[in-house]
């Protein structure tokens, strides 16, 4: 079994705080890249994903990492992950990392539930919450999505630039049925309910199925939407539930049995 290993962004966001207190006036997007280790590249990322912003008072950015080490998010997040690779085996390990959340984005409080993550193909996994107390069954909810994100493309040995449209809906679809069977509907995502089925099978027939074989940044209109050419917001997610769903109602398989499933099997 592999483990879960956790990158110290706490031990990093301690030093940076530190750093800010004793040298006010220091340059803080080199002082944040130079502390965290990393480039201007995956700086952007992040702050693009609702990484708090760094160059807010340093006085509030205690305050909310001091919340953040108070409800232990970063050792929950670990035995849940732990938990999940003991019950579904990965043969690759998760470099877990955890920030705190831009506490004035408005998307990721309203639409996320205070919770953005990431799963890349090298194993990390990068969780990014609101210091809040009632965030807890929102980042249980992505812990499990993001796990099965690591786990089919662990079993399924998948490695970035060659993952297709239809790869993306699969993989999307088979992580929120993972967390309706293993939590419950009400741990669902706000995904699903974008469409309704008889919408999401219209916008297969009309666009989709002309399109699943598509790969790279072209596919991410599908995904994330795109009113230009009529595609609602979080479509790609709604409708790769419903793909899903379709498989599982014909075939009557286990969640376990179709993360293993080539994504062509689904249609």
């Amino acid at each position: 079994m592999s483990e879960v290993r956790t990158i110290p962004r706490m031990i990093q966001m301690k030093q940076f705080l530190h750093q800010l207190q004793t040298e006010p006036m220091r340059d803080r997007e080199g002082l944040f890249m130079g502390t965290f280790q990393m480039t201007k590249e995956e700086l952007d990322s992040m702050l693009f994903l609702g990484m708090f912003n760094i160059h807010s008072g340093i006085e509030a950015l205690r305050k909310q990492f001091d919340r953040m080490l108070q409800l232990e998010l970063e050792s929950y997040i670990q035995t849940e992950l732990q938990k999940l690779m003991i019950k579904y085996p990965s043969h690759k390990p998760i470099q877990l990392e955890l920030f705190m959340s831009d506490e004035h984005d408005e998307f990721v409080k309203e639409k996320l539930g205070g919770v953005s993550a990431f799963t890349d193909w090298s194993g990390k996994m990068g969780f990014i919450v609101e210091a809040s107390e009632g965030v807890k069954d929102t980042l249980k909810s992505v812990i499990f999505h993001e796990y099965h994100h690591h786990w089919r493309m662990s079993r399924l040995h998948m490695t970035a630039g060659e993952e297709t449209l239809l790869d993306r809906l699969v993989l999307e679809g088979l992580a929120e049925h993972f967390v309706r069977v293993e939590l419950g509907e009400s741990f669902l995502g706000p995904y699903r309910d974008v469409l309704s089925e008889e919408e999401a099978w219209a916008l297969w027939n009309t666009t989709y199925r002309h399109h699943i074989n598509d790969r790279g940044d072209v596919t991410d209109q599908y995904m994330f939407g795109n009113k230009d050419i009529d595609i609602p917001f979080w479509a790609g997610y709604s409708l790769g539930y419903y793909l899903v769903e379709s498989y599982m109602k014909k075939n009557g398989w286990t969640v376990e049995e179709l993360t293993g499933l080539p994504s062509a099997s689904f249609i």
